[in-house]
């Protein structure tokens, strides 16, 4: 089964009511892939649901529904590594979880994430691909 950390951008689309995320959801409910979280994720995901601008855009009781599914799901992953170097320090909880928790990908929506090459060769040394939704998804049916 895949080991994989999930961008805090892909659960804020999916409650926006992403189409293209919402398969993620419904595969981690389905049990088709192991979720990887962290305390530093889950507070990030808390702190985002709460900007004015969003969270009048969400449903208080669609963000419980995520959460209580992300710590069903979810596998707790205690940060304790530093990650590699990237273009935007906020990633770095989702670099070190994907680490410590030996994910086999991290699943984002930032493509300047995906696109950075000196941080993909980082993160392939540890065995992990940084995939964009639909590249996951397709893995999920190989």
């Amino acid at each position: 089964m895949l080991r994989i950390v999930v961008d805090t951008n892909i659960w804020i689309r999916t409650l926006l009511g992403g189409q293209v995320s919402l398969p993620v959801l419904q595969a981690l409910k389905e049990n088709r892939f192991q979720l990887l979280i962290s305390d530093a994720l889950l507070a990030e995901l808390e702190t985002v649901v709460k900007r004015p601008r969003l969270a009048t855009r969400m449903a208080t009781q669609d963000i419980d529904d995520l959460l209580a599914a992300l710590l069903w799901h979810g596998e707790l992953v205690e940060l304790r590594t530093i990650p590699p170097r990237c273009r935007d320090p906020k990633d770095h909880p989702v670099l070190a979880t994907a680490i410590d928790g030996r994910a086999d990908a991290i699943v984002s929506g930032d493509g300047d994430l995906r696109a950075d090459d000196e941080l993909r060769a980082s993160m392939a040394a540890f065995g992990i691909d940084l995939w964009g939704v639909q590249t996951f998804l397709h893995a999920l049916h190989a």
